[in-house]
């Protein structure tokens, strides 16, 4: 692989390896245990993972066990639920009694048993903490299933960047040869599977397995009894690890809400490795909101009665609740003014009440439809729809390119009419992020409702995107998208807008500089590298024919290629991708590197970007904005054609707001159909 192909990749798999202190002491041997499920013949199976914790005269030889449904996604990132059995059980007949086995298969995530020595949790506040905490690292490398015979797939490290050939180098050099970038860019984050943005590894030296990932979003954790405790306290701990907690009887320590009064680790602020600087936002432990569910057999007690109000505390919920039956539980329900997910249900279930199939099956419900996004120090909490919702109320289409199958999704505003002419803004997903997950994170259709236009959510074969070259599937299946919906939904063709996440964000910049007459604007985030030479070759024609490409790109502070401090270096991936389309658009403002005298580093040169600086964005936290905007004007028509936003304290994600920003800049822009633009000020 060369450019964006080798750096990208390789940095990606860098990240992807646990850490050395993480490889130290989380063995790799795997054993099977069996449990018969009720009702069900056929035994299911549990992989188990051995590990040590502690280190030294303290170190234990612990374990613990996992179902991966075999509806998994193979080539993405799935839900994880860690499920803690009570004293007296093993995790095997947890997992048989509970019925998290059986959910799992049923609906694609993965069920993770952690396991008490001896049957029992430590009597001792945060004694468990360290063990949790090595389960939670542990399954960033070692979740697999079977490879099923004759599906085709390897053992080892399957399907590279971009199925079918490396990825471009993204958005590069202009004028010269292409400049390679230190370390790359596509990619995060992720626990597990490669990263956003990266090919999904295999399961080395395990024949026959197939790795899954899933990343910080989609991390539930829930129990019962002394089970439930530990999940507690590992909750007040770690908030912005957990997405959710739900309980049955699990009472924590008093000691344990000393935890609330201590500043948030800012678990998502250095996902990518090597950021020194501090979040501008350091809430406490206990302004980090967690969802909760407390059930209790029998009416909650004085120390009940705390923890739920200590996570209505967290979620920032109205004082007064609403009750409702769910699942078949009467509970009352605590929900935020501010963020509807934000909520805490009190159940009082009657006396004898056990973790059963029923409450388990409830407990998904709640779970399923909750993320922890990776666009904060902590996170932020927002809604999540299930992918059988998704296919309710979005409709799928297919685009064919050969023997791939591009599938979409389309929404259309309530005020769309057959007939009525309308933009469309199509959005392409990360590396193992498939469309139907990432389109609760940056809701374009939801602004899409607001402002009138038609949203595409395209999917790429084994969510991944091919971009080392200007033509391409992805290309093509772009192109025919865009046909398609010109001809069964009269979309305006001088108004399609094109935006992307991670390696759909270089996917965003190498359509959209090959192929600027197909668009009146685009917007890639949080994904930027240099071009291949055959991308460059492409560039110079375009800018031969005169066509210009508005732009808004969005990028983190807290992502892979900001300085370790959390700032623009002036070399670089990020220098050249805005030298690119300033010279792309004719933009000849200059900009001005700067020594950064960093008290994490020896001093070096950041960059003080010379298009006019406005903020914007305000969100928890950030009451002036998240977004420091950069806009350049061309030298020739005076028009705001290229804006470059820096994201303040954003790991590798997209902060809320961030699709009506994208928004408002495109809907100035117009392709006219001799290939110019028009632009109208708003």
């Amino acid at each position: 692989m060369k450019g964006l192909g080798k750096t990208m990749w390789s940095a990606i798999r860098a990240f992807a390896r646990p850490k050395q202190e993480a490889t130290r002491r989380i063995g790799v041997v795997m054993a099977l245990a069996f449990v018969a499920l009720a009702g069900q013949a056929e035994a299911q199976v549990l992989k188990r993972v051995q590990m040590s914790v502690g280190g030294g005269m303290h170190a234990a030889n612990r374990s613990y066990a996992y179902y991966a449904s075999s509806k998994a996604n193979h080539d993405g990132y799935n839900m994880l639920v860690y499920a803690l059995h009570d004293d007296g059980q093993t995790a095997e007949e947890f997992a048989q009694s509970s019925g998290w086995i059986k959910l799992a298969e049923d609906n694609g995530f993965v069920v993770i048993f952690p396991e008490a020595q001896n049957k029992t949790w430590s009597p001792y506040r945060d004694e468990e903490d360290a063990y949790l905490k090595e389960v939670y690292d542990s399954t960033l490398t070692h979740l697999v299933v079977d490879a099923a015979p004759g599906d085709g797939r390897p053992a080892g490290p399957p399907r590279g960047a971009g199925e079918g050939g490396p990825p471009a180098r993204g958005a590069g050099g202009e004028g010269g040869p292409p400049r390679r970038a230190a370390g790359g860019e596509g990619g995060p984050p992720a626990r597990g599977a490669g990263g956003e943005g990266g090919a999904m590894p295999g399961a080395a030296g395990r024949p026959g397995g197939i790795r899954i990932g899933s990343w910080q979003p989609w991390q539930y954790f829930t129990g019962a009894g002394s089970g439930g405790r530990v999940a507690q306290e590992f909750a007040m701990n770690h908030p912005g690890l957990v997405t959710s907690v739900a309980t049955l009887n699990g009472v924590v320590y008093p000691a344990s809400y000393a935890h609330g009064e201590e500043t948030s680790q800012g678990e998502f602020q250095n996902q990518l490795g090597g950021k020194t600087n501090v979040p501008l936002y350091r809430p406490l432990k206990k302004d980090v909101p967690v969802p909760a569910w407390l059930f209790t057999a029998g009416a909650p007690a004085a120390p009940q009665a705390k923890l739920a109000d200590y996570w209505k505390h967290s979620d920032g919920v109205a004082p007064a609740p609403h009750n409702q039956a769910i699942g078949g539980f009467q509970t009352a329900v605590y929900t935020s003014p501010r963020n509807a997910v934000q909520q805490v249900r009190v159940t009082a279930a009657p006396a004898g009440t056990r973790y059963d199939p029923a409450m388990t099956s409830a407990i998904w419900q709640f779970f399923s439809h909750i993320a922890r996004f990776s666009s904060s120090p902590d996170g932020q909490l927002g809604p999540m729809m299930t992918l059988p919702e998704v296919k309710q109320a979005f409709e799928e289409r297919h685009a064919k390119v050969g023997d791939r199958d591009f599938l979409y999704w389309v929404k259309t505003p309530s005020s769309y009419a057959k007939g009525k002419s309308m933009p469309l803004v199509i959005a392409l997903h990360g590396g193992g992020y498939p469309a139907w997950m990432y389109l609760s994170q940056i809701k374009m259709h939801e602004v899409g409702e607001k402002e009138g236009f038609v949203t595409v959510y395209l999917n790429a074969p084994n969510n991944r995107w091919q971009f080392n070259a200007p033509e391409t599937d992805g290309t093509r299946a772009i192109a025919q998208v865009i046909e398609e919906m010109a001809a069964n939904y009269g979309i305006d063709r001088g108004r399609v807008y094109l935006q992307g996440f991670s390696i759909g964000s270089g996917m965003t910049f190498v359509e959209g500089i090959t192929h600027p007459q197909l668009f009146a604007a685009v917007s890639p985030n949080s994904g930027l590298g240099d071009f291949e030479p055959a991308v460059m070759r492409r560039v110079a024609e375009m800018k031969a024919k005169g066509l210009r490409l508005p732009m808004l790109a969005v990028y983190g502070a807290q992502d892979r290629q900001s300085s370790t401090d959390g700032l623009i270096p002036a070399q670089g991936v990020l220098r050249n991708a805005i030298d690119t389309m300033k010279a792309y658009d004719g933009v000849t403002t200059p900009d001005r590197p700067e020594l950064f005298q960093s008290p994490n580093a020896t001093p070096y040169e950041i960059l003080a970007p010379g298009g006019r600086l406005t903020q914007t964005g305000p969100d928890v936290g950030y009451p002036k904005g998240r977004f420091l905007r950069y806009d350049y004007v061309s030298a020739d028509a005076k028009q705001p054609i290229f804006s470059w936003v820096w994201a303040i304290d954003m790991p590798h994600g997209q902060a809320p707001g961030q699709a009506q920003l994208e928004w408002d800049f495109f809907k100035s822009w117009r392709r006219n159909p001799d290939g110019s633009l028009t632009y109208t000020a708003h």
